[in-house]
């Protein structure tokens, strides 16, 4: 006799079960049904509790999140039961929905009738048992009460509920996934005279197409009893760059990133590694996640982009304060002896003084400081917020005792709106050039057109990328922000003059997928350096392609 695998049986199952039962013949113009797991025999993965609706005969969306119904919809409440079919975006649906586990008990499948609570075939209600919401539809959770004027749009599940992909592997000891991210860029740009002056004509060789970045690794866990995090990354021409990166270092291979995380409790966390130090909103975010293709300027100019060391990382109870304190050196890297290399000591705090009910609506403040011994001298420099550019400021190698740096932040979310302010303060030990203090700051503002509202990560005090509830391959049009932003930097101080830039901003970005964005970036750019006052306007078109 032959065995068939789970996933054979299940899918003879439900043809034989759609075959034979009686037709109902309901047509389905919009129904939405909750409550229901979706089941994945091909994977050990647990069954996910979803909602899901069908317009005009069409499966529309499928999601965790609630789905209510509106006007004349018909709300079902599967009260938790198991459905078997492929779903499938834009497409007539059939499946069957059991009201107990097959997965579980196998036996279910040699006798389905008296376990389907309902089933579809091609559009078409067959079996319909389930109790209705009519006059009552369930309320909402909270975190989905309205954010403005309207409701949040429900977030679509993966096309494939297959937690099995080609890009990922499982053990006993050590599970990890291949991750990969590249962004190209094409530019346009316009100088006046006095920018020429400064910088040459970039239109020669600056105004082309070039790949941004692209970045590519693995991530997993190591399986302890309490699970330890893993991360290792390579750059080709690197998303991120430190201040002490020259250009011509930037079309090499380099390990951008290799670290590990330690559980040292609930809520503590030590990270060991080559690592984004813990400080500045912008610098803890990644690239991709911003509102922005590049980091402000001040940023870029006086924070690295990595740095090997130590960090202990934890949150309050409640979480609505979060700490960070770390000590680093780049001996490793740098090919100096530890005693030789600079020596960082960082820290920084965050705090949500308001936090609404239904965490639709935040308030944050952030506060870090940075002290380096500066053993190696000091260089701060940055582009002008354009990644294929030469540096618009620049101070040179300071020789310098030490320096200490500050950093402020300010930020609100409500909904699809999210606005955020940093201030940095560097001052600079360095008396043969007159202890000079350099300073920058941004103003930010960014809003979701689509309605999807950044996530925030309580452990770190951090903003998360802008979500996509509906993807284009599941039937939705993606997600799409517009986004604001004016900056400023002055390196110019005591007997070091190494410009003042403004940047103003403006971006819009249209997330097709959660893996696949283009975006478009217009710029104008104020520099003050060498005794000339130059402008520039820059238009950046951005694709990004992400595989994780």
């Amino acid at each position: 006799m032959k065995l068939f695998r789970g996933t054979e049986l299940i899918s003879g199952a439900m043809i034989f079960t759609l075959l034979v039962l009686p037709v109902q013949g309901a047509e389905t113009q919009d129904l939405v049904i909750r409550n229901v797991h979706i089941l994945n025999p091909s994977s050990s993965a647990p069954a996910e509790l979803v909602s899901l609706r069908i317009r005009d005969g069409v499966l529309d969306v499928v999601s965790k999140d609630q789905i209510n119904g509106h006007g004349d919809s018909m709300v079902l409440d599967a009260s938790n039961g198991f459905l078997l079919g492929k779903l499938e975006p834009d497409s007539a649906p059939k499946f069957m929905i059991l009201n107990e586990d097959p997965v579980a008990d196998l036996n279910v499948l040699l006798d389905t009738e008296p376990h389907v609570v309902f089933a579809i075939d091609d559009g078409i209600i067959v079996v319909n048992k389930l109790s209705e919401e009519i006059l009552a539809p369930a309320e909402p959770d909270a975190k989905e009460a309205k954010w403005l004027a309207y409701d949040p749009p429900p977030f679509a599940l993966p096309g494939s509920i297959d937690s099995d992909h080609w890009n990922s592997w499982q053990s006993k000891w050590v599970n990890g996934v291949f991750i990969s991210a590249i962004a190209i860029d094409r530019q346009f740009i316009s100088q006046d005279d006095a920018s020429i002056a400064q910088f040459g004509d970039l239109t020669v060789e600056r105004e082309r197409g070039t790949i941004r970045g692209w970045r590519f690794g693995a991530a997993g866990t190591i399986n302890f009893d309490r699970p330890w995090v893993y991360s290792f990354a390579g750059a080709w021409k690197a998303f991120d760059r430190g201040f002490d990166t020259v250009e011509s270092n930037t079309e090499a291979f380099s390990l951008l990133e290799y670290l590990v995380d330690i559980p040292l409790g609930d809520r503590t966390i030590l990270r060991l590694g080559n690592q984004k130090e813990p400080i500045n909103m912008d610098r803890s975010m990644t690239m991709t996640q911003l509102a922005s293709h590049e980091r402000y300027s001040a940023a870029d100019a006086m924070l690295p982009s990595r740095n090997f060391g130590a960090t202990l990382y934890g949150s309050t109870e409640s979480q609505r304060v979060s700490w960070a304190a770390g000590v680093f050196n780049n001996w490793l890297n740098g090919g100096e002896s530890l005693g030789e290399a600079a020596t960082q000591t960082i820290g920084r705090v965050t705090w949500l003084p308001y936090l609404s009910e239904n965490e639709s609506e935040m308030f944050h403040l952030g506060f870090g400081v940075r002290h380096t011994n500066a053993k190696q001298g000091l260089s701060y420099g940055s582009q002008p917020e354009v990644g294929d550019m030469p540096r618009f400021v620049d101070t040179g190698l300071i020789d310098a005792d030490s320096s200490t740096l500050l950093n402020w932040e300010i930020g609100w979310r409500r909904g699809p709106v999210w606005l955020m302010a940093e201030y940095t303060d560097n001052r600079v030990d360095a008396p043969d050039v007159g202890n000079p203090n350099f300073t920058g700051y941004h103003i930010s503002g960014a809003y979701s057109l689509t309605g999807e509202m950044r996530p925030y990560k309580n452990n770190r005090g951090v903003f998360g990328a802008l979500p996509v509830a509906q993807g284009v391959y599941q039937g939705g049009l993606g997600a799409t922000e517009i986004a604001l932003r004016y900056s400023s930097v002055d390196l110019t101080d005591g007997l070091i003059e190494g410009g003042e830039m403004e940047v103003a901003t403006i971006q819009l970005s249209w997330w097709l997928t959660a893996t696949m964005g283009i975006s478009l970036n217009y710029k104008r750019t104020w520099t003050d350096r060498f005794d000339l006052e130059g402008e520039m306007d820059a238009l950046v078109a951005r694709v990004v392609l992400i595989l994780h």
